[in-house]
């Protein structure tokens, strides 16, 4: 007999009811390893006895795969995840491939809640752009034998298939034509601590002064995130204590925009006053005359989806080996510097 309250029993409640993690009951529904015998014949009965097979989870009992992918980004503000996402699905297209999106506002704790929640969703695979403190969601990811590709930034000491910028050589080249230029005192407004992409910058920030014997001064640098409040607010905040930066690096383009308005703000010209770079590209940043750093924002997303793909469809025979894309950055001259 079927029970009535089919449509509310959820894998938490087979989880629960078990004694089991929820991560278990999604193995067995997926097929995947790691899961004892015993107790993968406990979770089937359960499933045949609630008739689950009518709910879409069960439809992976049958078939392997759901053609889905999963993406997990820091934010959806900053053009560069819209571009690189607008890459993802067109690669995704082509294959045939449904995209599930979710965001993890650079959190580790919400960025384990939202690969569960996909996970739940059947994806395949999951392409994530990495925060500070992701490797302690490494563990949920090896136990999903989930299929994972990070994008723009990558867990250090982890390694795994990536796709990012070479953001060492950003750094450097940002840093040498402010050098170049003739500015000695030069901010840097840092990213999200914790990131790659945070620190490669910043290494390449370093090791361009290093070069022109320009004494590094980390009362010079401001760690935030990748958005345009964090440009406006710490801008001011550097002009407060100091008055003699002559220019600025920014983590992103977007975070730059929140710089040029607080250097107006403060009645600074650009570049006479204080000059200005950025990173990424963005395509408002050409009719804004941002100098940059520009990176294949788009592409990235296609490599990232077909590498992920590649894996899922088994054309790459070694499942074990990595796939590591390092993209190059180039140097776009406007007029903020």
């Amino acid at each position: 007999m079927v029970n009535d309250n089919i449509n509310k029993f959820t894998m938490e409640e087979i989880a629960n009811k078990l004694n089991i993690s929820r991560t278990t009951v999604w193995r067995v529904v997926n097929q995947k390893k790691g899961v004892s015998p015993t107790t993968e014949k406990k979770v089937k009965g359960m499933l045949e006895a609630y008739s689950y097979s009518k709910n879409l989870i069960a439809s992976s009992l049958r078939k392997k795969t759901t053609k889905t992918i999963g993406v997990i980004f820091a934010d959806i503000e900053n053009p560069f995840y819209a571009a690189a996402l607008n890459g993802i699905e067109e690669v995704c297209l082509q294959n045939k491939y449904n995209l599930m999106f979710s965001l993890n506002h650079e959190n580790y704790q919400l960025e384990r809640q939202a690969i569960e929640f996909l996970c739940e969703k059947r994806i395949d695979g999951l392409i994530l752009v990495p925060v500070e403190g992701s490797e302690h969601n490494l563990d949920l990811i090896e136990k999903l034998g989930l299929q994972t590709v990070f994008l723009a930034r990558y867990i250090k000491k982890y390694g795994g298939n990536r796709v990012t910028l070479d953001d060492f050589h950003a750094g450097y080249i940002a840093t040498s034509f402010l050098l170049d230029k003739g500015h000695k005192i030069i901010a840097h407004l840092a990213g999200p601590l914790g990131t790659s992409s945070t620190y490669d910058r910043l290494e390449g920030y370093k090791k361009a002064l290093e070069d022109r014997s320009v004494e590094f001064d980390l009362s010079l640098v401001i760690y935030g995130n990748s958005m345009k409040i964090h440009g406006r607010i710490n801008t001011f905040n550097l002009f407060k204590d100091r008055k003699d930066i002559t220019a600025i690096f920014s983590y992103s383009d977007f975070v730059a925009y929140g710089v040029l308005e607080a250097l107006g703000s403060l009645g600074l010209k650009i570049p006479e006053n204080v000059a200005v770079i950025g990173c990424d590209d963005n395509e408002l940043s050409s009719s804004m005359g941002l100098t940059t750093i520009s990176s294949p924002k788009e592409d990235m997303g296609k490599l990232a989806a077909k590498i992920l793909i590649k894996k899922l469809m088994n054309i790459d025979k070694d499942l074990e080996s990595i796939d590591v894309r390092i993209c190059k950055p180039k140097l776009e001259i406007r007029k903020t510097v």
